[in-house]
């Protein structure tokens, strides 16, 4: 899962003239000539043809993207608010959901705009040999980040319901996970960057911002399945095994003393509702993260499997899809929760309260615990 940077959007361009990319080695770097193939022949071909496809969908696209930037980022932005404003709020789950939003809201704010930029700009990129570098880091960092975060969370999850006597872990551990699981993500990363290239085509007058592995095809296949099996597989196997032993164990659950007819049904209302959560909770990040899965995949085995005339439509619907987990999250691990729900509501009330005279002292702040 290469997530939004690297070559995650290479330009038409950039795939048609990789084979013409030459280095010489000098004392002030690498120099990078490119020759393109004649502008006749560059029409004729069926990738810029993709451009032509990609821009009709323009005005589709772009409010597409605008709708996911808008919730991911506000939906996120309160539920932080939220958790950072509520000091009964500071325990250990809510710091993985805390660091979950706070990782969605960097993903909205650096993959989108940066991608959008770089796939409608005729002049490719235009941003700078060090935004180049900087933005091809944060990218899939952010998505690397909330992925291995959605994993904690599972299993947090399910040490607390399936292992409730044990101890849990402190919120000086969390925090060292946390740490971990940045410096991991970074760390997955840095081949790509490594391979990353800024590279201008001044006669033409327009830029590219690569991920180019010439000569080293091995590693870059080993790089991508090995990527793909960390931050897709494994994660997913580790949320439908952690949320399938808890919907075990709620199933076999049973409250001890007699129960009445009413008080049997409001339960088994709960364990439906825990359940459904949890199916949505494996079903989102199954289906977000699918599509541009499938699509590395499938580029990285043969890049013809794909039809280029439809090449960057496709690229870039799927990462929109992926892309849509960042408004789904909020949604899942927070907005569903009563109690999340009634302490916003409440925080609101206090702010009006506030505004009108009313003593602060009058809103009391309950615990909550996602």
């Amino acid at each position: 899962m290469d997530g939004c940077g690297g070559e995650w959007l290479s330009t038409p361009v950039a795939s048609s003239c990789l084979e013409n990319v030459t280095m010489e080695n000098s004392s002030v770097g690498r120099i990078y000539e490119v020759m393109l193939q004649s502008t006749n022949s560059t029409k004729r071909n069926p990738q810029f043809v993709g451009v032509e496809l990609l821009q009709s969908f323009k005005p589709l696209i772009i409010p597409c993207y605008a709708l996911v930037v808008l919730v991911g980022v506000f939906g996120n932005y309160l539920l932080l608010y939220v958790i950072c404003q509520t000091k009964k709020m500071h325990n250990v789950t809510n710091f993985f959901i805390g660091n979950l939003a706070f990782s969605d809201m960097l993903m909205c704010a650096t993959c989108v705009p940066f991608t959008l930029a770089y796939a409608f700009n005729p002049r490719g990129w235009v941003f700078g040999r060090f935004m180049c570098y900087l933005v091809f880091l944060i990218q899939p960092v952010t998505v690397y980040v909330s992925v291995f975060t959605l994993t904690a969370i599972g299993v947090d999850r399910y040490y607390a319901t399936v292992h409730p006597l044990k101890k849990r872990i402190s919120v000086l551990a969390c925090t060292y996970l946390l740490s971990g699981i940045w410096i991991l993500s970074c760390g997955l990363v840095a081949p790509a960057v490594a391979h990353t290239y800024h590279v201008e085509f001044k006669d033409e007058g327009f830029t590219i911002c690569e991920e180019f592995w010439m000569g080293q095809e091995k590693e870059r296949l080993a790089y991508a399945y090995s990527t793909l099996f960390i931050t897709y597989v494994l994660p997913l196997s580790a949320l439908c095994i952690s949320y399938l032993c808890i919907s075990v164990k709620l199933r076999n659950c049973v409250v001890p003393g007699h129960r009445t007819q009413s008080q049997a049904e409001a339960q088994r209302a709960r364990k439906r509702k825990t359940f459904r959560l949890v199916s949505l909770v494996v079903a989102a990040f199954g289906i977000c993260w699918l599509p541009i899965s499938v699509f590395n995949v499938l580029r990285d085995i043969d890049i013809d499997l794909i039809d280029k005339r439809y090449f960057l439509l496709i690229q870039l619907l799927c990462h929109l899809c992926g892309m849509s987990s960042s408004c789904c999250n909020p949604f899942l691990y927070a907005w569903l929760h009563d109690r999340f729900r009634a302490e916003l509501r409440k925080m609101f009330t206090c702010h009006r309260r506030i505004g009108i005279g009313i003593p602060a002292n009058n809103c009391a702040t309950a615990s909550v615990v996602l």
